[in-house]
């Protein structure tokens, strides 16, 4: 097939030829095509955009220009071609002709056999010639003319309507069809004949609009409409209004004859709206809609019937100016607020004419509040404010929300952050032994396996992975002494000059410097002699007893010191064992939107939430893990809970959701999408948004920045209104204070293995919270051992599980139970948390979910003959490198697992970089995975579908949206840690999920199985490939659910793409095999799927080394 868009933007001398006849323009590189040489410099960048916007069809030797294409594509103003002679003078086009068309008619309007004919052309010396026309090519004699676009579309119409079917031959039918061509023959400067003269028939498809607005009544403006036609007598109003309903047709008389007005379908929707409103006047809050848009205001068929430039220009001469406000808040030093105004900025046809802000006392902007809210609920579009008129907008509501932010700020600055306040343990929860610094915890207990009872490896590599505020992969920090004092002395020197963010050593990321100062002066002080790293948010080191450590946390800040149930239980509210009561059925929130319903299973989700929390006082039940498997929407049924409670008592206290950064736009979306305004008032906590929210510094008590360190806390008041505040983990954290000393009625986990660490500060701060009723939600409550089904429940139902040291002792994983006693503990384990723990999985409830298909012809690709070379080579040197007989560019036996991973899927030299490679045909065959799915996605092409491909290597990424691009023509999406999570970056992760989902046909989303995180739906897709595949078949699982999840209509089809040998285990088929088994075991809740172990390669690798020598 000829490659049309590689010879748009080949750099050759050989030129194009160009053919004309009757359909269209054919373009050719092959001089044997009979057409005429063309030159020019711009015609493959015009003929690549006509191939882009679709005018333009590929052949087999070029491409070809329909005549109709070539003309449509002048109006449509693209960005290259600015008139019809750029593209007629690239393409080398006959000049536009100066002759006028003659046209002529036989018989009357009333005849069957009625037509129009070109009857000539009228040249400029007056003289009517006949022409030959082909295609848009007028020749006479041997000079070529081509046709103006008015002349082309006149033709068009005449062609048209002489091979009108017999059904459109009646009398107005050739009626309207003649007032079309007579607007397009005026058009084109066209000569008609007598008869044609006289025939004034006017088909307007577009109505004029005038508006007249009356003076102000106690409901609003009156506004009366005048309906007018371009070229249409003035007579034609009074006609219009002494009839009752619109006519089809209206017989004008005037001094030059009859003038007949048809009524087209469309423009008759318009006037009956108009004829609707008595004597075409409207008042109040019509009245404000039709100034407001008039095109909205009168149908849909407005849309297409009246000229929005003609609007703008009727408002602007009837002087009728929107205005519009915008919040605007003076602060003073030190952060104080010191005045609220308003910006009002009238707009007309011409834009921006003029703005004042108007500085308001505080009673002022309450009552200007109230009166816009007034006006939302009226559904009123504008609203009278001393002498303004000013448009009530969607981003009104908001505006409102930041004024009534700005008032509280105002009075909430009157109050400062006390010392005894904070210091007051009556305002936390019981759970709360003190205020003072905490201790880094050094949780022996947990991790502890059958074979094993240490927590870490001998080695511990000195850096912990600190995760910032609003990212998703975490940050190296060193903390080595050496390292730890450079960081310190980095992070003092840029704070010196004034740098605001440090460079961390070893890596390319850069952290707040305070936020580093913070982080060393936590790291410096639980140091050990041996220089062990204790991570801030672990908190976890090799210990050298069983003894809890009591180093203090961190220098400086104290902290809400946690009665935490690690050695002993100190802190419990107990529950019934056995509970009982009959579970009632939902009762569903009557604020779903209409068409909208829960699902069976999601019914009774609802249900079992509703029923535990009904038991809070009389069964002392405290909370519930909703484990749910992915995609069956968890989210849906814990807002549809949140709401039934809030209906219920309106006075409730208010919830928190906490959740990462990347879900918390996913549950502020789910609830604009499942439930009508109102209800579920949502504040976003987190991020850019705290900022409003939180207490200027010289506001705190000195003792408690000085004494205590404490400096963040958020104003008095600071929730407001709202009835769900959004947040992250992080931010509960960093305002622990805030948070734990407000009453939650309910308290959400989302995505709760980020609390399965007792010893991390996040888990910490979620168990400080007062919460009537505590809900984890996780699909996978067991990943990698039973502790965290411990630390769960430790939030949910504290003490009920005993103490943590103790619980570790007593049960092991259903796999791992050998005795009898010890298989009994299980089934005790089970009986206990059953009535708190419900999880459904999707082959159980979902029955009508389409079929996920495994494609098992992918899982044997052949290893390529380069691929075995590296290989050989990569275990001969390791082998040598081991007997002392050579050197390896890899360190220990983990770099080289990481390269033969690495080698299956993109088959590189170890000491190349990612710029050198091969050209595409080379490198696939190198690389049997990337020759595999370049041809798959070539099918799914075809098929018109779209694709997930996950892939955790940034490299391989970009090598992926490289060769998509070269071989299919598609730029692929990319999402990785480098996409922002917040909602208010334009390119957001879940913006441009958005626009994958909703753009139709083919796609190809590529995603780090990191960066997406839980809770995300991409239904559009139903193929998914794990191009590297991770080292958890949950997450791997989690990872296919972002198809494969309610809401989808089609199989979705999975693959695994792993490179085999025949003589030997690759690294691929071990790591297939391994999460093969490893998802089996995980059927069982209380097994889970821990991560795959460099050991678990250890035979494999051992066996081929030996092999190699």
């Amino acid at each position: 097939m000829f490659n049309l868009r590689k010879a748009f933007r080949a750099k050759q001398t050989a030129c194009w030829y160009r053919r004309l006849d009757a359909v269209g323009i054919r373009i050719s590189r092959d001089a044997s095509s009979g057409g005429m040489p063309i030159e020019s410099p711009l015609l493959g960048g015009y003929l690549e955009q006509l191939l882009d916007d679709g005018w333009l069809t590929e052949t087999s030797d070029g491409g070809f220009l329909e005549w109709e294409g070539f003309y449509g594509s002048l109006s449509t103003a693209m960005t290259e071609i600015r008139s019809t002679d750029d593209l007629a003078g690239a393409l080398q086009l006959p000049e536009e002709t100066s002759a006028q068309i003659v046209l002529r008619s036989e018989g009357t309007l009333i005849d069957a056999g009625f037509s129009i004919i070109i009857a000539g052309w009228r040249y400029p010396d007056g003289i009517v010639r006949s022409a030959r026309l082909e295609g848009a090519i007028l020749q006479l004699d041997d000079v070529l003319e081509r046709l103006t676009v008015e002349q082309w579309q006149l033709v068009q119409a005449i062609r048209a309507f002489s091979r009108r079917p017999d059904e459109e031959r009646d009398d107005l039918s050739n009626r309207r069809a003649w007032g079309h061509i007579r607007s397009l023959a005026l058009a084109a400067h066209a000569n008609l004949d007598d008869f044609l003269t006289r025939s004034v028939v006017v088909t307007p498809e577009r109505m004029l609009l005038a508006l007249r607005r009356s003076a102000i009544v106690s409901d609003g403006p009156v506004v009366e409409i005048i309906p007018g036609f371009d070229g249409v007598p003035d007579v034609w109003l009074a006609a219009f209004d002494r009839n009752s309903t619109v006519l089809p047709r209206y017989d004008l008389s005037t001094p030059e004859g009859i003038v007949q007005v048809l009524i087209t379908p469309q423009v008759r929707t318009v006037l009956e709206s108009i004829k609707r409103m008595p004597g075409r006047r409207v008042a109040g809050a019509r009245a404000e809609a039709i100034l407001r848009n008039p095109m909205a205001a009168l149908g849909e068929d407005a849309q297409e019937v009246l000229d929005p430039k003609q609007i703008e220009e009727v408002l602007a001469g009837a002087g009728v100016l929107f205005e519009r406000f915008t919040p605007r808040v003076a602060w003073g030093a030190e952060g104080r607020l010191l005045r609220i105004g308003l910006l009002i900025e009238p707009e007309g046809a011409e834009g921006l004419q003029s703005s004042e802000i108007h500085w308001l006392p505080d009673e002022q902007v309450e009552n200007f509040i109230e009166r816009v809210e007034r006006a939302i609920q009226a559904q009123h579009q504008l609203v009278a404010w001393n002498g303004h008129d000013l448009a009530i907008r969607g981003e009104t509501p908001e505006h409102l929300h930041v004024l009534r932010e700005a008032l509280r700020a105002k009075h909430a600055q009157m109050e400062g952050i006390a010392y005894e306040r904070v210091h007051d343990l009556g305002i936390y929860s019981e759970r709360i032994a003190g205020i003072g610094q905490d201790t880094v915890l050094h949780v022996s207990a947990v991790g502890l396996d059958k074979e094993s009872d240490v927590w870490f490896p001998e080695q511990i590599p000195e850096f912990i992975a600190y995760t910032p505020e609003g990212r998703e992969l975490p940050v190296r920090i060193p903390t080595d002494p050496e390292n730890l004092d450079k960081l310190e002395k980095s992070a003092w020197e840029a704070k010196s000059r004034g740098d605001t963010d440090v460079q961390v050593p070893g890596t390319s990321d850069k952290l707040p410097v305070d936020e580093v100062l913070r982080l060393v002066g936590r790291l410096k002080v639980p140091m050990g002699e041996a220089g062990n790293p204790k991570s801030p948010d672990s908190g976890l080191e090799k210990p050298k007893d069983k003894e809890r450590d009591s180093t203090p946390r961190q220098s400086g800040s104290k902290t809400l010191i946690l009665l935490d149930n690690i050695d002993q239980v100190d802190y419990e509210e107990k529950r019934r064992i056995a509970l009982s009561g009959e579970r009632a059925a939902a009762r569903v929130p009557a604020c779903i939107r209409s068409g909208l319903s829960l699902l069976p299973h999601q019914r009774e989700g609802v249900a079992w939430l509703q029923h535990l929390y009904g038991l809070r006082s009389d069964f002392q039940v405290r909370g519930a893990i909703l484990a749910d498997d992915m995609g069956l929407g968890k989210t849906f049924q814990l807002l549809a809970f949140m709401a039934s409670l809030i209906e219920e008592n309106p006075s409730i206290e208010p919830m928190l959701v906490v959740a990462p950064v990347s879900l918390l736009e996913n549950w502020a979306e789910e609830a604009d999408k499942f439930f009508v305004p109102g209800v579920l008032t949502l504040l976003t906590a987190y991020g850019d948004a705290l900022a409003p929210l939180r207490v200027p510094r010289h506001l705190i008590d000195e003792r408690l920045r000085n004494e205590d360190g404490l400096v963040r806390f958020l104003k008095p008041g600071w929730i407001g209104n709202a009835r769900v505040v959004l947040t992250t983990y992080e931010t509960l954290r960093d305002f622990e204070f805030s948070f734990a000393a407000e009453q939650w009625s309910v308290m959400v986990c989302d995505e709760a293995q980020r609390i399965k660490n007792p010893a991390a500060m996040v888990t910490r701060a979620a168990k400080k919270q007062q919460a009537g009723f505590r809900v984890a939600c996780t699909g996978t409550p067991v990943e990698n051992n039973l502790a965290d089904i411990w630390c769960l429940f430790d939030y949910i139902q504290p003490g009920l599980l005993g103490a943590l040291s103790d619980f570790t002792k007593r049960y092991r994983k259903p796999i791992e139970a050998c005795t009898d006693q010890e298989r009994e503990r299980v089934g005790e384990l089970r009986a206990r948390i059953q009535p708190q723990v419900l999880r459904r999985l999707k082959q159980d409830v979902a029955k009508d979910l389409p079929q996920k298909i495994v494609d098992e012809g992918c899982r044997r690709l052949p290893l390529s003959p380069f691929q075995r070379s590296l290989y050989a080579q990569t275990l001969e040197g390791y082998r040598a490198s081991r007997e002392g007989l050579g050197k390896s560019p890899f360190k220990n036996q983990l770099g080289v697992l990481h390269y033969l991973r690495l080698l299956c899927t993109d088959p590189q030299e170890f000491h190349l970089k990612g710029s050198q490679r091969d050209r595409l045909d080379v490198y696939r065959a190198k690389a049997p995975k990337m020759d595999w799915l370049l041809t798959q996605l070539k099918r799914v092409q075809r098929w018109n579908e779209k694709v997930i491909v996950f892939c955790e290597f940034r490299e391989v990424q970009r090598l992926l949206q490289s060769c998509i691009e070269v071989e299919l023509g598609y730029s692929a999406t990319i999402i990785n840690g480098d996409t922002s999570a917040s909602s208010r970056n334009v390119d957001s992760r879940q913006k441009r999920i958005r626009a994958f989902q909703e753009k139709p046909g083919f796609g190809v989303l590529i995603l780090s199985p990191v960066a997406v995180g839980f809770g995300v739906n991409i239904q559009a897709a139903n193929h998914v490939v794990h191009y590297m595949r991770t080292w958890n078949p949950a997450k791997e699982d989690q990872a296919t659910d972002r198809a494969y999840r309610i809401g989808q209509t089609k199989d979705v089809h999975v693959y695994y793409p792993t490179v085999a040998a025949d003589d030997f285990v690759t690294f691929d088929v071990k790591l297939d095999q391994l999460l093969t088994k490893k998802r089996e075991l995980a059927g069982d809740m209380l097994n889970g799927s821990g991560d795959i172990s460099g050991a678990e390669f250890d035979t494999m690798l051992n066996e081929q080394v030996g092999a190699a020598s």
